[in-house]
């Protein structure tokens, strides 16, 4: 395990708490969240940017990726568009945190500086083998200043992962660990002291006498103005504690957590992804038959590995397994599956639609099987493949487990939701085409634009250009697009609402950031658009200019049942819905040359909706 010698600076400026976030989070650096570009690393409040001083590597060790420290690199960060807020009275700290070694002081988080016999400011670390938040404030006996440290009263365990969070509502300084208040103290109140100039550090002080490096893995780290409630804390303990109640990496059994699944599968290509309970060096193993005969594998042990089998033949099946070997050469492997490279532009070929799986297990696992059992080249996920992107056990227990199946035969291309809150986890479980939130990818005829709308999509925003870039250098004969949230939709509430007098239509049709591409769409002859986002089914006629137009006219398909909670149409019609269905389900599309067959089916595995299509010539 490598040693986090890891430092990141804030530089000193005018704070404020103008134009702080709705939760007042003002700082949150979640390594694989944001991809390094340039020497700098952008946090996920879009407040500061990291500036890397030295060369500190991404590497996949203690999570699936980590940002590793081991000399004098460091990471200056500077505000980018509103500046980050005054500390008065309120504070709160969180980090997800794993040491590999106690026998030395170490700083998480913290801003603090010696300016008379006590230290000002404040600071979340661990004096040797206990966890500790200390903090100066303005103190309630006779106007004195008070330092005070409050500390776990257990020892940590190192090769363990911890949630720790400190709180300061103005009366009392506490310390949560996993969830669970271990500490708390009432000798000073009032207002925190500030350490004028000070840098705000996260992973370790360099300067003086006094270095105190974190040693271990750091995977998240947080920052608010106000006082997290115990419940909150809590509630994200226990969404993740798959990681705090699981033992030390070294006294884990050796497991798969996410058996080996196929990624982003081309003519001439196929990834694998998987996720093993130690750090292992991965080998797949693959060939033409049950012999297999050919290997790729992974050079450096990690949790989360990747890789990629290239050269292989266009519309082939091959066989594979997946070995995964920790260092002390004990050795687990996958079950004998198979996959297929994708075919030609003159074959007939079929893909299976889901959205908005959540945190329904049993209804995301009735719809992979139905998917499964159409047997499709591959699967498209119309976001929120999670309930929150950040709770690790939602992605393992909700998504990997009920859809291992389907993933370890066919190869997945989703799109991001907001559910998954652009956390780390969706970067590292599924191999995409950077930047990842965003990409393209043909397939057989037809080439499909995967865009996020979670990030801006008006005209002129870089996402507008990149798209408007992409369908007009397009060839295919298919143009399909998907996102997450619905350029139109007759929900309810969500873009009208009919009983407090918001009709549909107008503003109200559809998300107002999609909408943004629906001339784009119309511009550049795109024939299919699937969202998700709205926890129903529905197919709207052909639409052209805001009118239905069966020549020219873009079918756009919600498709979000695929396990979150079922919403209401509008109780009266609207003009361009062809279809709607309050029903979990999923979908399948079979293509060959210019016709495509679509079908709609609920959990049941009855057929609800469908039709067909054949594209004209001159379309």
């Amino acid at each position: 395990m490598p040693l986090f010698d890891c430092v990141l600076f804030l530089a000193g400026c005018c704070w404020s708490h103008a134009d702080v976030t709705d939760d007042h989070l003002f700082l949150h650096f979640a390594v694989g969240t944001h991809p390094i570009v340039e020497g700098a690393w952008r946090d996920t409040t879009g407040r500061a940017i990291a500036r890397l001083h030295g060369s500190p590597a991404v590497t996949s060790q203690g999570t699936s990726e980590a940002l590793a420290f081991r000399g004098n690199e460091r990471l200056l960060i500077e505000p980018v568009s509103t500046p980050l807020p005054t500390l008065t009275r309120t504070l709160s700290l969180s980090a997800w945190v794993r040491l590999s070694s106690v026998d030395q002081d170490g700083e998480i988080i913290g801003q603090t500086q010696k300016t008379g016999v006590e230290p000002t400011g404040w600071m979340l670390g661990h004096a040797g083998d206990r966890w500790c938040f200390s903090l100066s404030a303005e103190g309630s006996e006779g106007g004195r200043d008070r330092f005070i440290k409050v500390q776990s009263p257990s020892p940590i365990n190192p090769g363990k992962w911890y949630y720790l969070v400190a709180t300061y509502d103005g009366q009392a300084a506490r310390l949560y660990e996993n969830g669970k208040l271990v500490s708390e103290s009432h000798d000073t109140s009032g207002a925190i002291i500030p350490a004028p100039g000070a840098e705000l550090v996260v992973g370790g002080r360099p300067e003086g006498d006094e270095k105190e490096f974190l040693q271990g893995d750091l995977l998240e780290v947080k920052g608010w103005d106000r006082v997290l409630a115990p419940a909150e804390i809590m509630l994200v303990a226990l969404r993740n504690k798959n990681l705090t109640e699981s033992a030390p990496a070294a006294e884990q059994e050796l497991a798969f957590l996410v058996e080996p699944i196929l990624q982003f599968g081309t003519k001439e290509s196929m990834t694998f992804v998987c996720e093993t309970s130690r750090p292992t060096k991965v080998e797949v193993h693959f060939g033409k038959n049950a012999l297999l005969g050919k290997k790729v594998a992974s050079e450096q042990p990690s949790l989360i590995t990747e890789l990629t089998a290239s050269g292989l033949e266009v519309h082939s099946e091959y066989f594979y397994r997946v070995d995964a070997i920790d260092e002390t050469g004990k050795k687990i492997s996958s079950k004998l599956r198979s996959f297929q490279t994708a075919p030609p532009a003159d074959k007939p070929w079929a893909f299976g639609v889901i959205g908005d799986t959540q945190r329904n297990p049993e209804i995301t696992r009735r719809c992979a099987e139905g998917i499964y059992s159409c047997r499709p080249n591959f699967m498209l996920h119309c976001g929120d493949v999670v309930d929150d992107g950040f709770a690790k056990n939602q992605w393992l227990k909700d998504l990997f487990e009920p859809c291992k199946e389907l993933m370890a035969y066919v190869p997945t291309f989703p799109v991001i939701g907001n559910h998954e809150k652009d956390s780390h986890w969706y970067y590292d479980y599924f191999a995409l085409p950077k930047p990842e939130h965003r990409y393209t990818f043909e397939y057989g005829n037809a080439e499909f634009f995967m865009v996020d709308t979670n990030r801006p999509l008006k005209p002129g925003s870089e996402q507008y250009q990149w798209l408007e870039k992409e369908l007009s250098e397009s060839k295919a004969t298919w143009k399909i697009a998907a996102h997450h949230h619905p350029c139109f939709s007759s929900d309810n509430d969500d873009y009208g609402d009919h009983l407090r007098g918001r009709p549909l239509g107008g503003f109200g049709f559809g998300h107002p950031n999609a909408k943004h591409a629906i001339k784009l769409y119309e511009k550049y002859g795109v024939d299919v658009v699937f969202n998700g986002h709205i926890h129903v089914y529905e197919r709207t006629w052909p639409i052209f200019e805001m009118a239905v137009n069966l020549k020219k006219g873009i079918r756009y398909i919600t498709s979000g049942g695929g396990g979150g909670g079922l919403e209401e149409p509008s109780p009266q019609r609207t003009w361009f819905s062809l279809h709607v269905n309050k029903a979990y389900h999923y979908c399948h599309v079979a293509v060959f040359d210019r016709t495509m067959v679509f079908k709609a089916y609920d959990v049941d595995g009855r057929l609800f909706d469908s039709f067909e299509m054949t594209k004209a010539d001159d379309r």
